[in-house]
């Protein structure tokens, strides 16, 4: 029974915690909004590298990696380990690593940070740009 308690307990904190995250997200993207409108280019940077930040943290699980490294070849021959360097440089130009890099390279727009064109996650079904 005290299995079953804690679990319950822990789904309601689960729930609340993600309750929280949303909101958090959206007080970020609010107080940005207002950096910019106010022309407080210093606060409007902060802000926009704190959810730059955010949004890497949220894609590291998807990059760990165990997740992305191809198998290492079973051969020692230089030309299997040759395509499966070739395999791993390609983990850095699949989409999540394209966004990540997007997100990374925020700061260098040009119109930072009062005019930023945010990346969209290769889950929200559109190309990183």
């Amino acid at each position: 029974m005290e299995l079953i308690e804690t679990l319950e307990r822990l789904r309601k904190v689960e729930v609340i915690t993600d309750k929280l995250r949303s909101e958090m997200d959206e007080i970020l993207q609010n107080a940005y909004q207002k950096a910019v409108e106010n022309g407080d280019e210093d606060g409007a940077a902060d802000l926009a590298r704190r959810i730059r930040n955010k949004l890497l943290a949220e894609t590291d699980s998807r990059c760990t990696l165990d997740r992305m490294l191809p198998e290492a070849p079973s051969g020692t021959t230089f030309a299997s380990w040759l395509s499966w360097l070739r395999d791993l440089a390609a983990v850095r130009s699949n989409a999540w690593g394209t966004y990540r890099q997007a997100l990374r390279d925020l700061t260098e727009q040009e119109g930072f940070p009062m005019n930023i064109q945010w990346p969209k996650s290769p889950e929200e079904g559109d190309e990183v740009e």
